[in-house]
């Protein structure tokens, strides 16, 4: 037992009082002798026993008021458990939610600051000697220090350094992290404390198989540690976020309409009648429009832009709406504006006049200003040569290369091709009439591993107009490059007639395959018309019909060019890495090969700067970063000064800031046999209790009073009888 006040311990001395007052102040009796006294002495006997029962029972009443009174002051705590819990040492895992919904709350007092002060708060309580690790939750799950450490004061300082907004919380690894991290820690003691929001987004049902398993892990543990979950923060569902941007560019020219749709949802109850919504272009706003959003409603604002500098841009979208969260309130995007886009065309058959030639069609829809003589300037420059002229080096400064009613190749042009689509570059295949199958078959398919998407097989159709022709399906397209056509004014893909095409052979399954390949759109036959393949870094897409007319009529069709230019720009747009990427997703630079081994300084969002060496790979220099736990803007800086833009984005599930109710968090705490508590308070009063004891003062005091009721029922029973 061990008392909190001591000192007034001391007033158990005031017990004796009682017993002196008793010793000076006993019943002194005159004894009188009278005759017939023999007749009362067994009486007498028998009343003197139970007198003196009776005084000293009212005596030890009397001394234990006062001391039962001293032990109520001094407040007594049981401390049976205190060696093996409150002064043991402990090895504690922390898992701390920094996800973006912990923002929620005032600037200096938001749910995160109030999580870290909580987990500074359990650092500080631990015993001396104890050993420590902290788990953070949002985006890729991570520990704050490398390894458990016994240094608590080391690990209070970066605790305090830290900021939330890394990403949506991944409860389950995080979870399983702390797991791991305790099976390789070394106190008999241990404790798992889970300090978060319990938004219902990271704690979803979908996800209670996953937790459930982590549970078993910490069933099966040989040391099973206690585990506690601890609600931080208040449900706050006011919110209005940025959900995502769409451009209607795969890639992007100088002085090309480029639009941007943005998308907005009111995640909670109230209605904003005048939203409004910022376009900002490199820092600069550019455009503002308004809108209204309901009560969990969705809505789109199209901005549109035209960059007048090749380069690499940032533009942004934003609104200035009062709500509970403001980190998902402005998106960002980096966009590359190209000077030119290099098209290498392998024409297999030249022609002998004008639209005569294999790809004559196709290089006036994709150089439509310059076969015209315009005043605009063409993004994508074509280049044209027979097939005996495909070489590693003429390809190596183009983006997309297009083989039209090409015979065959020789095995260098095929290791060439290889090369530059494993790279990032983008291949098309067209046939004709000129084409070897048996060659195509064998040595560009290789059963299914080389460049070839899918084997020919027969010749369809007929050149006659009763023959059977086919025409393209013209329903909802899901693929990227055919998603334009989903709008009837940009043309109507089943206008065409295909009197002749390929039949591809047919793989078992979807449209989606375990080899990385796509149906991109097929024909009413139920044929395909184009298949995407992934080669690499790089795809290749194969038509089963030529680019020519001597097949169809799609060149004459008004759909035509802005097909071909799709489809150009599609596969361009993979030849480098991404610029917009999602948290943890390594961030990739494809460079010249000009700057191979030269070393580049990349900033982050907080401000830190990190040398990246180049490294050539693919005939060209790349510069790999992977510490992208953090959402925002990354500057890469190229040795001539110039600066290629990184945005990295966090899923924005957590905008719908719903939280779990008080019987939800205790089932989902129920696997893991945890405990729910409401606040860092009752988390204390608890540890308190289950580290150092109980009080046992309230149980002492009704004692007290007990004892107070029976000393005046005994004052009164022993004065009667005195009297």
């Amino acid at each position: 037992m061990n008392f909190l006040n001591i000192i007034l311990l001391g007033g158990i001395v005031a017990a004796s009082i009682p017993l002196i007052i008793h010793l000076f102040h006993k019943s002194h009796f005159q004894i009188i002798r009278w005759g017939a006294m023999h007749l009362l002495e067994s009486l007498q006997r028998t009343q003197k026993r139970r007198l003196r029962l009776e005084q000293l029972l009212l005596l030890l009443v009397r001394c234990l008021i006062p001391a039962i009174l001293a032990l109520c002051m001094a407040r007594p705590v049981l401390t049976g458990m205190r060696t093996l819990l409150g002064a043991a040492k402990t090895s504690v895992v922390v898992v701390l939610d920094n996800s973006y919904s912990m923002e929620v709350g005032a600037a200096e007092r938001t749910t995160f600051v109030q999580a870290r002060d909580s987990a500074g708060r359990i650092i500080h309580d631990l015993a001396r000697g104890s050993e420590l690790s902290v788990i953070l939750m949002g985006g890729l799950p991570r520990p704050l220090l490398d390894e458990p450490t016994f240094n608590t004061e080391r690990a209070t300082r970066e605790l305090g350094k830290l900021q939330t907004g890394y990403g949506a919380a991944d409860v389950p690894a995080s979870l399983e992290m702390a797991v791991s991290t305790l099976g390789k820690m070394h106190e008999a003691h241990r404790e798992m404390i889970v300090l978060s929001d319990f938004q219902k987004i990271s704690w979803a049902e979908s996800e209670d198989v996953e937790r459930a398993r982590v549970a078993n892990l910490i069933k099966n543990m040989p040391v099973k540690p206690l585990v506690m979950f601890i609600h931080t923060g208040q449900e706050d569902k006011n919110n209005v976020s940025v959900q995502s941007l769409d451009f209607s560019r795969f890639l992007l020219g100088v002085n090309q309409p480029f639009q941007v749709r943005a998308h907005l949802k009111n995640h909670g109850s109230s209605r904003y009648s005048s939203m409004r919504v910022f376009f900002r272009v490199d820092g600069t706003e550019k455009s503002v429009a308004q809108i209204e959003l309901g009560p969990n409603e969705s809505g789109q604002v199209l901005f549109t832009h035209t960059f007048d500098k090749a380069g690499s841009h940032v533009i942004s979208v934003d609104t200035d709406v009062p709500d509970a969260l403001k980190s998902d309130n402005v998106l960002l995007a980096a966009v590359p504006v190209w000077d030119k886009l290099p098209v290498l065309l392998v024409n297999g058959n030249p022609g002998r006049g004008p639209l005569e030639g294999e790809t004559d069609f196709l290089e006036i829809a994709l150089q439509p200003y310059n076969a015209t003589k315009g005043s605009l300037a063409d993004l994508i420059t074509t280049r044209v040569v027979d097939q005996h002229h495909v070489d590693a080096h003429t390809v190596k400064d183009v983006r997309v290369v297009i083989l039209a009613n090409v015979q065959q190749l020789q095995d260098h042009q095929i290791k060439a091709l290889e090369d530059f689509v494993r790279g990032g570059g983008g291949l098309m295949i067209f046939p004709g009439n000129r084409i070897d199958i048996s060659w195509y078959n064998s040595r560009l398919s290789a059963d299914g591993k080389g460049l070839l998407p899918r084997k020919f097989s027969t010749i369809e159709g007929g050149p006659e107009d009763n023959d059977p022709h086919a025409a393209i399906l013209g329903q909802h397209q899901e693929h990227p490059a055919f998603q334009l056509f989903n709008d009837p004014r940009n043309g109507d893909l089943s206008t065409a007639t295909i009197r002749l095409w390929y039949k591809l052979v047919e793989k078992q399954g979807t449209a989606k395959t375990n080899s990385g390949e796509f149906v991109m759109a097929r024909l009413n036959t139920g044929d395909p018309f184009m298949i995407e393949k992934k080669y690499g870094e790089g795809s290749v897409i194969i038509c089963s019909t030529p680019c020519s007319a001597d097949w169809s009529n799609l060149p004459l069709r008004p759909f035509y060019l802005p097909l071909m230019q799709q489809l150009v720009t599609y596969l361009a747009a993979k030849f480098d890495p991404p610029r917009n990427i999602q948290v943890g997703l390594p961030l990739i630079a494809a460079l010249p090969a000009a700057l191979d081994g030269k070393t580049m300084e990349l900033t982050d969002p907080g401000g830190k700067k990190h040398k990246l060496t180049a490294k050539n790979q693919g005939g060209r220099a790349l510069l790999n970063f992977d510490d992208t736990r953090i959402p925002g803007l990354y500057l890469l800086e190229l040795p001539d000064k110039s600066l290629i833009h990184f945005v990295v984005n966090t899923s924005r599930s957590e905008s719908n800031l719903a939280q779990l109710t008080a019987d939800e968090i205790k089932t989902a705490a129920k696997p893991f046999e945890a405990t729910v508590v409401k606040s860092m308070d009752e988390y204390r009063q608890m540890e308190q209790r289950r580290r150092y004891g109980r009080e046992i003062w309230r149980p002492l005091l009704w004692a007290l009073l007990g004892l107070i009721f029976v000393e005046l029922l005994l004052e009164q029973r022993v004065g009667g009888i005195k009297r």
